[in-house]
């Protein structure tokens, strides 16, 4: 399996080389040159697997089998973020940077990245919204010289690897969800994705095209860039960010989006690069009517409202005692929109311990775990970075310090950016 870019520019790359990436030199995100296809067989094979079987059995699929073990590491600016921490903390060899907007995510959200007081640990709390501090790392990435020389490694979902192991939860959740699979054809399971930056939905579609029966739904707050490109075909900025309380959804330039749109024009990577220059200088792009009717074909999506997401919390504390953060929230409220009774599956991305004020806002009661709570007396420790500095440059700074300071201990090069 070789992994190229969306925009054609870069030559192919084996599976190491995706992993040890993030955006592709030439501004385009890695995707498999090969998507999968699998037969009713394999399918009811996979159907009695536990989760970690399925990953593996997925991932063996688009991983040369001398790497399947290789426990490939995510992360991001929200929720994630602590999730990649938590994994490299204290170890050798291996150094994180996190970037996270400062304000914009909870209290919670910052206080489980900043808590952490490692010497391979580097959390930059950057003035910036979600889309801001993607920049910085786009221009590292784009240096294709300093990258190879630090061995500069994404983890969030620019990385391919992350798009990889969320696929196993589209098939894990059909199998879950499938009334049957005795039945020709295979009964079809609607999905509904809380979605930002479209990493998750670039997964869902790519299931759909290795033959999973699967309807999805892409649902996004005020912030509704995806909606707009699926219903319209209107994929263009809106003049702000708007602050919701689904705040890890709170993005307006959703660079998966390039990856969907990739796949839907038939892997066109001449047409995508045109679609995606075009778009980084205006900020604005209306679909080519054909790509605009394939995505519109195949996907679903739905906006919801700081009220509606209130509501959707309500309703299901009332209806099922159970505690829906705010981004697991909007995938609700499409659910209780819907007359249909196809077989649903709604994904819950995140804790609602981690957003007591959304909690607070739907009139219910937060429960907040003591391993929560004691973050609030823990030591923290981050860098500004502040507007009008040049976050890159910040960056290659550090990366370079910490890479004198490995080659002073005698160690060795890898320093993954997330």
């Amino acid at each position: 399996m070789e992994y190229i870019s969306t925009r054609g520019g870069t030559r192919a790359v084996d599976f190491e080389g995706a992993l040890f990436s993030g955006y592709a030199p030439d501004g385009g995100l890695f995707m498999p040159q090969n998507i999968p296809s699998l037969d009713r067989d394999t399918l009811w094979r996979w159907s009695s697997l536990c989760y970690p079987g399925l990953v593996k059995e997925l991932c063996s699929l688009f991983i040369p089998a001398d790497l399947v073990p290789r426990n490939t590491l995510s992360g991001t600016s929200g929720d994630t973020g602590s999730s990649a921490i938590e994994s490299v903390r204290g170890q050798k060899n291996m150094d994180i940077f996190v970037l996270l907007p400062k304000g914009l995510c909870t209290q919670i959200q910052e206080l489980q990245m900043t808590t952490v007081i490692e010497d391979n640990v580097h959390v930059f709390a950057a003035h910036g919204n979600s889309d801001e501090i993607d920049e910085p790392i786009k221009e590292l990435f784009a240096d294709d010289d300093f990258a190879r020389k630090y061995n500069l490694m994404s983890l969030n979902s620019v990385n391919w690897c992350r798009i990889m192991v969320q696929i196993a939860h589209f098939f894990y959740a059909y199998f879950q969800c499938a009334p049957s699979l005795d039945t020709t054809p295979l009964p079809v399971v609607e999905i509904v994705v809380p979605t930002g930056g479209g990493g998750n939905i670039t997964a869902a579609c790519i299931a759909q095209k290795m033959g999973l029966p699967i309807r999805v739904v892409a649902v996004v707050n005020s912030n509704d860039i995806i909606h707009r490109t699926v219903q319209h075909g209107d994929f263009s900025v809106a003049e702000s960010v708007k602050a919701t309380l689904a705040s890890a959804m709170d993005i307006q330039e959703p660079y998966n989006v390039e990856r969907i749109l990739w796949l839907f024009s038939g892997s066109d990577s001449n047409l995508i690069k045109t679609l995606m220059e075009r778009f980084s200088t205006s900020k604005r792009l209306k679909l080519p009517e054909d790509l605009h009717r394939k995505l519109s074909e195949t996907l679903r999506s739905c906006s919801a409202s700081d009220e509606d997401i209130v509501g959707a919390m309500r309703r299901c504390w009332e209806e099922n005692q159970y505690l829906l953060c705010p981004h697991s929230a909007v995938a609700a409220h499409y659910h209780y929109s819907q007359p249909d009774s196809i077989p649903r599956c709604c994904l819950a991305p995140a804790s609602a311990a981690k957003f007591q004020d959304a909690v607070l806002q739907a009139g219910l009661v937060p429960q907040i775990p003591p391993e929560i709570t004691a973050l609030t007396t823990m030591e923290t420790r981050s860098t500004p970075l502040e507007r009008g500095q040049d976050w890159a440059q910040v960056l290659r700074g550090r990366i370079g310090a910490v890479a004198q300071r490995w080659e002073a201990e005698g160690g060795s090069q890898f320093a993954p950016l997330g």
